[in-house]
């Protein structure tokens, strides 16, 4: 097995990416995951010049609105379509020269940077679907500097597609809006989706303290964020 991946369920689950990168991309581009993208990074607000690491970016998205605030972000998936796709992208413009963003390709579970190397360190919709999810985690703070912050977008266990259609029907999403949250919600059915007490516990196993915990998106989704201790 491939040091990218953990399982031939890992495997199974890149490839599926990997085929429907373009579709992925169009998906996360715009509508209400777009609204929500735009929520967390508006929650986080990194100052310029942070030094940000995007785990399991995909497209790049996020990465994007970071750079856009001056961030020197880097951006890490397995995915070499997406990948691909992400680095097509024209170079942001920021009020900051220092604004940048590149894009690596390395599994969540081992990532090939230093340890204390960033400011903030994110994960949407990833610790949700990964194999691992705790050892993603693990990873993520020892790459973040004492005193920095890691923080995860992922479902609350309310999450499912009876909920999600009902959270549609009272916004008037339109038909394709629906679709792609109502796919959200069944991968979310098929994976993981945390209570409270099991994202706070899940958070404080892989060495984080001081937790703000958010629901969004009417209650489906968890906007979560730690920090990495400063000392002993």
């Amino acid at each position: 097995m491939s040091p990218l991946w953990n399982s031939p369920r890992d495997w199974f689950r890149w490839f599926v990416f990997e085929i429907g990168a373009g579709y992925y991309t169009e998906k996360l581009a715009s509508g209400p995951e777009a609204e929500l993208r735009a929520e967390f990074d508006a929650w986080l607000a990194p100052a310029a010049g942070a030094r940000v690491l995007d785990v399991g970016c995909g497209p790049g998205h996020l990465a994007r609105l970071f750079a856009l605030r001056g961030c020197c972000v880097t951006g890490v998936d397995r995915g070499r379509r997406l990948l691909r796709l992400a680095r097509r992208w024209p170079a942001p413009r920021s009020e900051s020269a220092a604004g940048s963003a590149e894009f690596l390709r390395a599994p969540a579970e081992r990532l090939p940077f230093s340890e204390n190397s960033f400011d903030l360190v994110t994960a949407t919709t990833v610790v949700y679907f990964v194999a691992k999810p705790a050892a993603v985690l693990r990873e993520m703070v020892r790459v973040t500097r004492p005193g920095g912050i890691v923080a995860t977008l992922d479902p609350h266990a309310s999450m499912d597609r009876h909920s999600v259609r009902d959270y549609c029907e009272r916004r008037r999403l339109g038909p394709q809006d629906t679709r792609k949250l109502l796919t959200w919600a069944i991968a979310s059915e098929r994976c993981l989706r945390f209570e409270e007490h099991e994202l706070r516990a899940l958070l404080a196993d892989a060495g984080l303290a001081s937790f703000e915990l958010e629901r969004r998106m009417a209650g489906l989704v968890w906007f979560a964020r730690g920090r990495k201790p400063a000392g002993p």
